[in-house]
């Protein structure tokens, strides 16, 4: 029993020893983050909203009368002078009401003629004479609407511009006043913006703020426009809250197509702004006590900093105080850092 137990003790104490020296090193690896430089620039503040070009005006075309339509010499998109024809509609009733009208005017003459030697020779009354003037009027009267009724058959443009929908086709039956096509004047144009209530004051016409507005749009490139008039709706949208500013553009080229999205961007601060920081939105965080901060990497770790905001500028935001030049600012990865957290 004693040789037992001088085996067992050292084999006791052995594995006692190896679990007292049992001891593992963690080691922290630093967090990968990216940062950003603070730089300072003179850049003045403005903003940037979306616009839709639209025609300066749209006149719907359409015959007076009823028929139908033999031949519709317009497409869309074709430019048309003043008077052009653009349709017709089949005039045989007309010409038939014509050709009547003019035989019961020749009629109403040739009575006329016969009954003034009776009237001259007192051979009928002023009564009967009177009654022979109003039927050559009448007649005469009703050969003038005959004539504009045939000559309403062909419609012609009332103004010039570019054919915009076409409604009518050959063969189709026009009714009065129903368009045949729609004539759009885009020699000037108007770009419709919709402006939230809390910016709406930027755009106050007595400003003169139209002369600052710079207007661009994608499928024109290198191309910039100015408005030469600012209107404004008063009335706003009781839903998003937001008024329509209609900014009209001069388009002597026809470059600009109503339809067409432009960005329009309006200056809010002068040209003299010096020292302004900005960094991305996504970089500043907000406290429980509604005060702001970003995280900085300073010698490899990560600090908290505090900062005061200001106006946004398209997805960066002005920083008034709090950063000073040359401070990295973290900009991807702050979700995971700390206070002094190792980085790298």
């Amino acid at each position: 029993m004693n040789n037992v137990k001088q085996l067992m003790l050292p084999t006791i104490v052995a594995i006692l020893t190896a679990c007292g020296n049992s001891k593992t090193d963690y080691k922290v690896e630093p967090l990968k983050v990216t940062t950003e430089t603070v730089g300072t620039n003179n850049t003045p503040f403005s903003r940037t909203y979306i616009g839709k070009v639209e025609e300066h005006s749209s006149t719907p075309v359409s015959f007076t009368g009823m028929g139908t339509v033999t031949h519709v010499y317009v497409e869309e998109g074709q430019y048309i002078a003043k008077g052009q024809l653009i349709a017709e509609m089949d005039s045989t009733q007309n010409k038939n009401a014509l050709i009547t009208t003019q035989a019961m005017l020749e009629q109403a003459m040739d009575a006329q003629q016969r009954m003034k030697v009776l009237h001259d020779a007192k051979a009928i009354s002023d009564i009967d004479w009177i009654d022979v003037q109003t039927k050559v009027r009448t007649a005469q009267s009703n050969l003038q609407m005959a004539k504009k009724a045939l000559a309403d058959c062909l419609l012609k443009a009332p103004r010039s511009g570019i054919v915009g929908t076409k409604h009518m086709e050959n063969g189709m039956t026009a009714l009065p006043s129903q368009p045949v096509c729609t004539i759009l004047d885009i020699t000037q144009v108007k770009v419709k913006v919709s402006v939230p209530e809390k910016e709406i004051a930027l755009f106050a016409p007595s400003a003169n703020n139209n002369q600052n507005i710079t207007i661009t749009a994608e499928a024109l490139p290198g191309k910039t426009f100015s408005p030469i008039k600012l209107v404004r709706n008063v009335q706003g949208d009781p839903l998003t809250h937001t008024y329509d500013v209609f900014l009209e553009l001069k388009n002597p080229d026809l470059q600009l197509l109503p339809g067409m999205v432009v960005s329009v961007t309006m200056p809010i601060g002068s040209e003299t702004d010096q020292n302004t920081i900005t960094v991305p939105i996504q970089a500043v965080q907000q406290n429980a006590d509604n005060t702001h901060f970003v995280w900085l990497k300073k010698n490899n770790k990560a600090q908290r900093q505090t900062v005061q905001i200001g106006q946004t500028q398209g997805n960066r935001i002005v920083i008034s105080s709090g950063l000073k030049e040359k401070d990295e600012v973290i900009i991807e990865g702050y979700q995971k850092v700390s206070e002094d957290s190792n980085l790298k």
